[in-house]
């Protein structure tokens, strides 16, 4: 197994998906897909095209406006057992595990203790978690990316004990044990269209695009949604797709760099998961001399943010790790007091240089008060 930063969408499957690489929107392991679409030669054409770039610069522009209100809107409207104990089980990439000391804080606010199990990610490793918070007498689970087919032993016992299980960033069928999944491969659609909307208005519909995908199936209505938005928006952008194997990943930067090298028209690269396929991208670029060349990415890590900081990277959609823990302990909350979970895609948010917040050294919320928020979904005070 080799080293890698994952990010919150891409953690977890990469079990599922070291040996064979599994189909997605855009092109297949380690190969590449093109396509350029030329407008009319006429009038009408052309203000089609100014329609379409207006309506990028729109969308890019609220896309940047920071979100006030998480998206759970509903109160639970009754009260809230106490003294529940959550066990949050880490996928085993240390991205994981920020969300765990969220989740004790969102616990915190209900009158719940919460702890963690860390793993490496093997299946050995996740179904011995499972067996420990069950020994532990937990009352509910937190945690990334779960697979069913992993814990067939497990889970009649998770039933047979009522443990909940809630989670992000799962591509399984969510039935009991697990009643909750934010980050899901449609709720992660709509940041593919926010992507499109900043290339086209940032190059006034002169862009060329290379879009760098990885052999996850959460992806897959991403990477379609960016492709038909930028051609939405500008007919005449280029577009262009390659796809990086999971052993491929240490050399993304290079095979990036390759393909740039070979295909000198294209200005911007858009990377599904940034803080996987990042690996020195913007100092790879300048040392091969293509300075024209611009980054947007999906997820983000601190070193891409201070890449967006000094101008080397143009725009990323953060996955926000605060909402989602405590959007998967809201679910927890409502199902312990007899109320249907809320089904809700985090807040969204596209950060540049001008909007980027200062402390982005470190993981940062999108909606600035989403304790107080959520506190008051639960009838409580944070």
């Amino acid at each position: 197994m080799f080293s890698m930063k994952v990010s919150r969408v891409a953690r977890g499957l990469i079990g599922a998906v070291a040996v064979t690489c599994a189909a997605t929107a855009i092109a297949a392991c380690g190969g590449s897909s093109s396509s350029t679409t030329s407008g009319k030669s006429s009038g009408t054409a052309s203000t089609a095209a100014s329609s379409g770039v207006a309506q990028a610069k729109a969308v890019a522009a609220a896309a940047q406006v920071r979100p006030t209100q998480v998206t759970v809107s509903t109160p639970v409207g009754k009260s809230i057992p106490s003294g529940q104990k959550v066990v949050f089980i880490s996928c085993g990439v240390p991205s994981c595990a920020v969300m765990a000391p969220m989740t004790a804080a969102a616990a915190k606010i209900l009158g719940w203790t919460s702890s963690l199990i860390n793993t490496d990610g093997s299946p050995a490793q996740i179904q011995g978690a499972y067996d420990t918070a069950i020994r532990q007498g937990a009352n509910a689970i937190v945690t990334n990316s779960a697979s069913r087919a992993e814990l067939g032993a497990q889970i009649p016992q998770l039933l047979a004990k009522h443990i909940a299980v809630s989670q992000s960033s799962s591509t399984d069928v969510q039935t009991a044990p697990f009643i909750y999944n934010t980050s899901s491969a449609q709720e992660n659609a709509p940041i593919g269209k926010d992507l499109a909307a900043e290339i086209v208005a940032d190059s006034n519909g002169k862009a060329n695009v290379l879009w760098v995908g990885l052999p996850f199936p959460i992806l897959g209505p991403l990477s379609a949604t960016f492709k038909s938005d930028l051609q939405k928006y500008c007919p005449t952008c280029g577009y262009s797709a390659i796809n990086i194997g999971l052993t491929q990943i240490p050399q993304s930067s290079n095979t990036i760099v390759a393909y740039l090298r070979s295909h000198p028209s294209v200005n911007y690269v858009a990377l599904s998961v940034g803080d996987s396929l990042d690996n020195g991208l913007p100092n790879a670029l300048a040392a091969a001399g293509l300075s024209n060349v611009k980054i947007v990415s999906q997820g983000g890590s601190p070193t891409e943010f201070q890449d967006i900081a000094q101008g080397k990277w143009l725009a990323a959609v953060p996955f926000d790790d605060y909402d989602a823990a405590y959007q998967m302990v809201d679910a927890l909350a409502r199902h312990s007091a007899g109320k249907p979970v809320q089904n809700s895609s985090l807040p969204i948010w596209l950060v540049t240089k001008n909007n980027l917040p200062s402390n982005y050294s470190s993981p940062f919320p999108n909606v600035v008060n989403y304790n107080s928020e959520f506190a008051k979904l639960w009838g409580k005070t944070a």
